[in-house]
């Protein structure tokens, strides 16, 4: 046994060996494994001391074969983002509930009638029902309804108390939503980091991890699990009567956040055609999802529509408004999803923009924590920054490198063909300039521009420019193949809608600047937050919007970007920036 103490969070933890990653994990600091855990993106870079030496390390290669002291900052782990759960809340909802109770007496419900109330009820359910009746004291059960079917029995009268959860799985964040479904007054709302980003920052490195490590799809099914049980337990210590009473679960996610719930392989959602094991409406109950909660409580997840089009975009198209204009929606998150249309008729694709705009393969990114730099202007030849907690600089987060570019772009920093230019030939272009100061040529020939060069220094690199111009081309490029699939042009856009934790924060004029959003009026782009988290609420609070999701997933359309010609040709030709 090797003894890892860390020492910022005075705490230790002993582990028989394996790999540092791990233990932090264990030790309850899990870390920002960008790339998967390949060693190739450096961010669990760790400073670590061993016979009274330091050095660093990068934690997803490092194997431990002797006690180690590890000097974590806070920053590094990922307990610290900030998660958007700002949402346009349900206003003007019917409250209509797939789930009710009713108490009944013991004279209320004679043997003669067991057989009528019990109608296709489980084994599981007979079984209970059979110790609830036959308790020396029975004063009456009451019966747990979802829709018209018996879900489960509890002993005396508990009609008072009548709760659900509506969860929204991102590939980065989970959020919840818990209401008193008696009146639909929102009890409790919490977030937390998908515990699944120690298999990689996107949907392909936890695919990839399921094809390559045998034992890869149950640890991200028990990530998502304990995520989830985490968030129900914060709801549990202010509400304790919660535990037995939240009867109903209903979930989005995208295709794989899906699959990794239940436990379903995704191989198959990796390789062409990209085919997902079920794309309909799921309705389980908690027996077989394992989630701290009573057995028979319902679990329901969203239908899906199309390979990478997930349930998630289903409950942000259920936002929209039912009439006839023409909206162009844009999730703007890990992974990019568009859709066109109305309620008439949708078209949708995802588009592989990567995570390059969540501060992920980017040198200086970061999540959207403490200390992030989130907003970036100029103002008379100098740069000026603001911070999240308005602390010291240490990284870029999304809405900043978005900034960033369109900075540097404005200022003639760089090209329109994404070059950044040199300190002497920025010199040459803008001798009265005082930027330059800020412009560096490396040793390894690197050009880099510092936005703060103090105890941690942050910079943009040519290398991170060009991963921008990959993601904001895949947004930019899916957006006008889809018009042009829908034979619709962006003056036939009525409103683009812009849904998602990056979409949330992001400066408009500096996105519509640089290409990532197409050429629209302002006044036309609406951002509505997590549109996700706001369809699956009205779900829970609504039977019938719920249904209406089914008749979302019948009348859409998924258009594979991959196989489109046009999608190819627009890729290429809207790398550079405007």
């Amino acid at each position: 046994m090797y003894q890892i103490s860390f020492v910022y969070q005075n705490k230790s933890i002993q582990v028989n060996g394996g790999i540092l990653a791990a233990a932090c994990t264990k030790a309850g600091f899990p870390l920002d494994l960008v790339c998967g855990g390949k060693g190739t993106c450096g961010k669990c870079s760790v400073t670590i001391e061993s016979n009274g030496q330091k050095r660093n390390e990068l934690a997803c290669k490092f194997e431990i074969t002797e006690d180690l002291s590890v000097y974590l900052d806070n920053s590094q782990f990922l307990d610290q983002a900030s998660l958007l759960t700002k949402h346009l809340a349900p206003q003007n909802i019917s409250l209509n509930p797939a789930l009710s109770k009713r108490y009944f007496k013991p004279s209320e419900m004679p043997p003669e009638t067991y057989d009528k109330h019990l109608l296709n009820a489980s084994i599981p359910l007979l079984q209970k029902f059979s110790e609830i009746i036959n308790v020396s004291d029975n004063r009456g059960f009451t019966v747990v309804y979802h829709q018209d079917q018996i879900i489960d029995f509890q002993c005396d009268d508990t009609t008072d108390y009548l709760y659900g959860g509506a969860i929204d799985i991102g590939t980065t964040s989970v959020v919840l939503y818990v209401y008193d479904l008696q009146t639909g007054k929102l009890i409790q709302t919490e977030s937390a980091l998908n515990k699944q980003i120690t298999f990689g920052a996107d949907v392909i490195a936890r695919i990839l991890s399921c094809q390559e490590q045998d034992n890869a799809l149950a640890e991200l099914n028990r990530c998502i699990n304990e995520t989830i049980n985490n968030l129900l337990e914060k709801c549990y210590l202010n509400h304790p009567y919660l535990r037995d009473h939240l009867f109903q679960l209903i979930l989005c996610g995208n295709s794989t956040m899906q699959h990794l719930f239940f436990k379903l392989n995704p191989i198959a959602l990796g390789v062409f055609p990209f085919s997902n094991i079920t794309q309909n409406h799921v309705l389980t109950n908690n027996l077989n999802c394992g989630l701290n909660l009573p057995d028979f409580s319902v679990i329901e997840f969203l239908p899906l529509l199309g390979g990478f089009v997930g349930a998630d975009t289903t409950a942000v198209l259920l936002t929209l408004p039912q009439d006839e204009k023409k909206y162009l929606m844009i999730d703007l998150g890990t992974n990019g999803e568009i859709a066109v249309g109305n309620t008439r008729q949708f078209y949708t694709a995802s588009t592989a923009c990567g995570p390059a705009l969540e501060g992920a393969n980017i040198e200086c990114g970061m999540r959207a924590s403490e200390g992030a730099i989130e907003k970036i202007t100029l103002v008379d030849d100098a740069i000026s920054i603001q911070t999240i907690g308005n602390t010291d600089p240490i990284g870029l987060c999304g809405s900043a490198i978005v900034d960033a570019i369109a900075v540097l772009r404005s200022a003639g920093i760089i090209d329109e063909t994404g070059y950044l230019l040199t300190p002497d030939e920025y010199r040459i272009k803008q001798p009265e300039s005082q930027l330059v100061n800020q412009l560096a040529l490396l040793e390894t020939d690197d050009v880099v521009f510092y936005f703060s060069n103090g105890k941690v220094p942050v910079y943009i690199s040519q290398k991170d420019i060009r991963q921008i111009q990959l993601a904001k081309s895949s947004i930019y490029s899916g957006c006008i193949t889809l018009l042009k699939e829908c034979v619709l042009t962006l003056d036939d856009i009525d409103e683009l809608v812009l849904a998602g934790a990056f979409g949330n924060f992001i400066d408009i004029d500096n996105a519509l600047s640089i290409g990532l959003l197409p050429p629209m009026p302002t006044e036309k782009i609406i951002s509505i937050g997590n549109g996700a988290g706001h369809g699956v609420q009205l779900c829970l609070l609504n039977h019938h919007e719920n249904l209406r999701t089914r008749s979302i997933q019948a009348h859409t359309k998924q258009v594979k970007l991959a196989d489109s010609p046009d999608f190819m040709e627009a890729y290429i030709m809207n790398m550079n920036f405007n």
